[in-house]
Formats: structure tokens, sequence, C-alpha cells
């Protein structure tokens, strides 16, 4: 089980480092230049819900608003809605893990760079 999510985190991984190394010098100079493009919601999401994860929600409810209009408790979820929901699940948690190894990244370089900016700015000590 580990392996069927390490698999995934590390081309993610690959896929979103790329565009960190990539750009003009200045860009390199700011941590954060690329991060924010990584970490919007349509890249976070894509793929991960489907149109059919779509049908099996709304067939579901529809499901339960039925034996709620008639007065019986609402079925389970379908076998096929729950495993699709441990599936986002799992690949929402490699995600989110990956987003907040790119945000350490950069806080890392921007603390270096603030770290040197600073070292390179100080008087030099007095003995």
């Amino acid at each position: 089980m580990l392996a069927r999510l390490l698999v995934p985190l590390v081309l993610l991984g690959l896929t979103w480092a790329a565009p960190l190394h990539a750009g003009d010098a200045q860009e390199k100079a700011d941590p954060f230049a690329q991060v924010e493009s990584l970490l919007r919601p349509e890249v976070l999401l894509q793929g991960v819900v489907r149109e059919e994860d779509v049908t099996l929600l709304f067939a579901h409810l529809r499901a339960a608003l039925m034996a709620a209009q008639e007065g019986r408790e609402a079925p389970p979820p379908p076998e096929a809605l729950s495993r699709r929901a441990e599936a986002i699940a799992a690949e929402m948690r490699a995600r989110g893990t990956l987003a907040g190894l790119v945000l350490l990244t950069a806080f890392e370089a921007a603390a270096r760079q603030a770290l040197r900016e600073f070292a390179g700015a100080a008087p030099p000590a007095a003995r």
C-alpha cells in the first residue's frame, strides 16, 4: 500500500518540481515565484474527481432523497462510491503532502536567502 501511494507522490513531485527550477534569474531569486501557480485549486484537484464520481454521488443523493420522502432510512452509499471516496482521499493526502513539501522548500530557500543577505549586510564584529 505504501508503494501505491509513494509512486504517485514521487511522480507528482517530479512534475511540480520542474517549474520551480525554470525561469529567469529574478524568478530564481524569489523562492515563492512559482509556488503560487502550483497551489491553485485547479492544479491540486486536476484529475482527482471525475465525471463518473459526480454521477455516483448524485445517484446516491437521489436515492437518499426518495427514501426520506417515503419515510425510509437512507440507503448506505454504494460500494463504488465508497471506493472512489477512499481513492480521492488518498490522492488528496498525497497531493497535500507534496504541496506542504513544496512550501517548506520555498520557505527554506527564502530563509537561506534572507540569512545570506543579512550576513552580507552586517557590519564587521568589533573585537
